[in-house]
C-alpha cells in the first residue's frame, strides 16, 4: 500500500503539517515510523480518516466527540450525536440573534445621540432599573454585584453605566451623586427591587444628550449642565436625574469624551 510522508500528505489533503501532527498526538490518526530514519509515513486509510476528522471538525464537534465518531460510535450513537449537535447549533443561533438585537439597539441609540446632541425634549421611556454602587466617588461597601450581573426572566437587559444625581443636590444642596449600572426594560420586574435595584417607573421624562470630558461628575460640570438645561423647562427638580452613558470616543489628540443621555422623570 502506498504511503506518503507528512509533507506529501499535507499537500495532498490541504491539511497543515501542524494539524496532522496534532491529530496524531491526540490519537485521531496514526502513522508508521521507519525504525532507522524515524520518519512518519501515512497510508491511504489515514488520508481518508483525516478527511473524516476535518468533516466533523468543520461541524465544530469537539476533539473528543470527533474521536468517538471516528473510532467508537455505532449507528445509534452517530444519530444521537448529530441530533445533539443540531440542538446546540439552534441554541447558538438564538444566542447570536440576541447579541445582534443588542448591537442593533445600541446602534440606534448612537444614531439618535448623534442626531439630537445638545437638544432637549420630552420622551416616553421604559422602566429603568438602577443599581447604585458609589456615594459620590467612594465605593459603597453594601453594593457589590453578588453572583455577577442579573438576568431578567423575560428580557435580556443591556447594561449601562449610570450616574444618579439627587434632586436635593440639583436643587442647590451639597454634592450627592452615585455611579452604578442599570438598564431599561419594557416590562416591570418586581424581583429586581428585592435585589437592590432602584426602580424608576416607565413614563414621560425630560431628556437631553450632552458630551462631557474631564472630571465632570466630581467637579460639578454635569450637575451644572443638568440644572441649566432643565431650568428651561422647570425651576425645581421634583425627581432625581439619571445620566446614562451612551458611548466613549476620543479625538485625534487622544482626549476622552463621554456622551450621556440625561433624563429627569416627570411626575
Amino acid at each position: 500500500m502506498e504511503e506518503k510522508t507528512i509533507g506529501a500528505l499535507s499537500k495532498f489533503t490541504g491539511v497543515s503539517v501542524h494539524t496532522i501532527k496534532y491529530y496524531e498526538k491526540v490519537g485521531l490518526i496514526s502513522s508508521h515510523r521507519d525504525e532507522h530514519s524515524n520518519y512518519r509515513s501515512y497510508d491511504v486509510r489515514v488520508c481518508t480518516d483525516l478527511y473524516e476528522c476535518m468533516k466533523y471538525r468543520n461541524m465544530e464537534f469537539s476533539l473528543k466527540e470527533t474521536a468517538t465518531l471516528l473510532k467508537e460510535a455505532d449507528e445509534r450513537m452517530v444519530d444521537q450525536m448529530l441530533i445533539q449537535r443540531n440542538r446546540e447549533i439552534d441554541q447558538e443561533i438564538e444566542r447570536l440573534k440576541r447579541i445582534k438585537k443588542q448591537v442593533e439597539t445600541y446602534r440606534r441609540e448612537v444614531d439618535e445621540l448623534n442626531l439630537r446632541l445638545g437638544e432637549w425634549f420630552i420622551e416616553e421611556v421604559p422602566h429603568l432599573y438602577v443599581y447604585k454602587q458609589t456615594h459620590n466617588l467612594e465605593y459603597r461597601e453594601d453594593a457589590p454585584m453578588e453572583g455577577g450581573l442579573l438576568q431578567s426572566k423575560e428580557e435580556v437587559p443591556v447594561y449601562k453605566s449610570i450616574v444618579t444625581f439627587s434632586k436635593r443636590y440639583l436643587n442647590g444642596g451639597k454634592p450627592e451623586f452615585s455611579w452604578g449600572n442599570g438598564f431599561f426594560l419594557e416590562n416591570e420586574q418586581p424581583e429586581l427591587e428585592k435585589s437592590g435595584y432602584l426602580h424608576v417607573n416607565k413614563g414621560r421624562a425630560f431628556v437631553f444628550y450632552q458630551r462631557f470630558t474631564g472630571l465632570f461628575s466630581s467637579n460639578g460640570d454635569m450637575a451644572e449642565a443638568i440644572q441649566k438645561t432643565y431650568h428651561r423647562f422647570r425651576m425645581c427638580f421634583q425627581m432625581d436625574a439619571y445620566a446614562i452613558r451612551i458611548k466613549i470616543a476620543h479625538d485625534e489628540s487622544g482626549q476622552r469624551y463621554e456622551y450621556f443621555k440625561i433624563m429627569v422623570p416627570l411626575e
